[in-house]
């Protein structure tokens, strides 16, 4: 089997990962936090352990700042819909994906102004437009780090730093280049990182992290 679809999932898995969600299945998959009982014990124990990796491969201040959810379109709704309030502007692109684009719209009926930036011939988004377009009541900037349909990569440490220097909140949505490309949260200024545990991570679907 070829198989060609790894913007939507990675496939194969590393044998470890079916190996350890067998492990896990079979030897401590009880609820974590919900009990003192050894099994309980070591299902958080697990958790706490996948925080700190997560934590070092992004450079997370804090392990207790992510979240896991189930998808990426979950984690970036929490993030859009939790930030966002009437008469708040937000900064985005007509490239993003859907799971940013229709809460964007939806929003919009609700009274937050959005500003969608068009790109160059090669997908890239015009660093002087964004700081042009952001105004008093800009809350939110959210980018799509690598584009699931065209490929091309953001420079998100140049659009955090705008970002910070405007002291305006930047979200990234990593789906399609956390693990493949490197991330450092701090460097790039990003406040709200969302991604996929299953696509360049190489996880089990249902595997997703927002901080």
């Amino acid at each position: 089997m070829i198989y060609l679809d790894n913007a939507a999932t990675t496939f194969p898995k590393p044998n470890e990962v079916y190996k350890e969600v067998l492990n896990c299945m079979e030897n401590y998959a009880a609820n974590p936090g919900r009990s003192s009982h050894k099994l309980a014990i070591k299902a958080q124990s697990k958790i706490m352990e996948t925080r700190e990796m997560i934590k070092e491969i992004f450079n997370i201040p804090d392990p207790f700042q992510i979240v896991f959810t189930s998808n990426a379109t979950e984690s970036l709704n929490i993030g859009i819909k939790g930030i966002l309030k009437s008469g708040d502007h937000v900064i985005s692109t007509v490239i993003e994906h859907n799971s940013v684009l229709r809460p964007l719209n939806s929003l919009m009926k609700k009274g937050i102004e959005v500003t969608l930036l068009k790109v160059d011939k090669n997908g890239r988004i015009d660093l002087d437009e964004i700081k042009q377009q952001i105004k008093t009541n800009t809350k939110l900037i959210i980018i799509n780090h690598a584009s699931n349909v065209i490929g091309t990569v953001q420079p998100i440490s140049a659009i955090g730093k705008i970002a910070k220097d405007a002291g305006v909140l930047f979200m990234v949505d990593a789906s399609q280049s956390a693990g493949t490309i490197n991330i450092d949260v701090e460097e790039s200024n990003i406040d709200l990182l969302a991604f996929p545990g299953h696509k360049g991570l190489f996880g089990p679907q249902g595997t997703q992290v927002c901080l």
